[in-house]
């Protein structure tokens, strides 16, 4: 019999034989993620060899800072219109019962159809979605791979939007002579406008929404115009708000494009059956909040349209 406080080895056994689980499980963890799979089998190997608590603590450090990696290295995703048809089957053929759009990664990274050719929005219109919050550490990384792929995708507004080297930011990649980089048969567009799905965006800390005022201070800058923010899937009013806060969801445009839904109400009070009204899904004050990334890519367009008749009727007058 052991002494009274002294641990042994048969007993540490004993308690970590509930950890020990069979082959199928083992397999379904390494499918599921390997990376979890190592710290799984670290935690057991380290309460096997040393404390219980050791063990605890190896595995909730490791996983905690697999944690905090994933959530800096959230990385944004542009995207593309496909038109699909949804079929229903039957015995012997299929049934056509719709047609819609659906908004996948244009370098196909969440396993479509290769083979499907995603349509890119053009026009200096881009459509970014975000996979995860949009808090302090990874707000850089999104918005680094955002203003990267912009630049490359588009010419600007003037050849230097800055007057001197001393008011241009220092993490900007530029030239010091940007005139003599120049191409006179450049056919990119220039940016018109943002499109960020915010689906899969559950919240929005100071840090991250402050990125965005700075972003959006430096992309207008580099157009040489007020770029429209779009902005979908905002299931959060506490997001709502604090765009709001920052002057975001408001256009010069008014509200061109938005979506209603058929009501059905009684007006006569029931004396003649109910009649139906139409009413906007959400605020018509704020023409860049939309439903879906069809309204925004609609918006989006409508503004587009009307600034190429405004710049066509202002040189017909000049």
């Amino acid at each position: 019999k052991p002494a009274k406080g002294v641990r042994t080895p048969a007993l540490d056994l004993m308690a970590v034989r509930d950890l020990i689980v069979g082959p199928q499980t083992l397999k379904r963890f390494w499918q599921a993620n390997p990376i979890e799979f190592f710290i799984f089998w670290i935690g057991v190997i380290v309460t096997i060899f040393s404390t219980i608590e050791t063990g605890i603590y190896i595995t909730i450090i490791s996983s905690g800072s697999l944690l905090l990696f994933r959530i800096a290295k959230a990385r944004g995703e542009f995207v593309g219109r496909v038109q699909i048809q949804q079929v229903k089957l039957t015995t012997n053929s299929y049934v056509h019962v719709t047609s819609r759009n659906i908004y996948v990664p244009l370098n196909h990274s969440d396993g479509s159809n290769p083979t499907i050719i995603p349509i890119s929005p053009g026009d200096g219109i881009f459509i970014y979605r975000l996979n995860e919050s949009f808090l302090y550490p990874n707000a850089n990384y999104y918005m680094e791979h955002l203003v990267e792929h912009i630049f490359r995708e588009t010419k600007p507004g003037k050849v230097n939007p800055y007057g001197s080297l001393g008011e241009q930011p220092w993490n900007l990649r530029t030239s010091r002579h940007p005139e003599k980089d120049l191409q006179t048969d450049d056919q990119r567009p220039y940016l018109h406008a943002l499109i960020l799905d915010f689906t899969g965006v559950a919240h929005l800390d100071i840090t991250g929404l402050e990125n965005l005022v700075d972003i959006r201070r430096q992309l207008d800058r580099y157009a040489d115009k007020t770029i429209n923010w779009h902005f979908v899937g905002l299931s959060n009013p506490w997001m709502k708000r604090a765009l709001i806060s920052a002057g975001f969801g408001s256009s010069d445009h008014g509200h061109t494009v938005f979506s209603v839904a058929n009501v059905y109400i009684n007006l006569d009070r029931g004396e003649n059956g109910a009649d139906t009204i139409l009413v906007p899904i959400l605020d018509i004050n704020r023409p860049l909040f939309h439903t879906d990334l069809d309204e925004a890519y609609e918006a989006a367009m409508a503004t587009l349209v009307q600034q190429e008749t405004f710049f066509i009727s202002r040189n017909d007058t000049a």
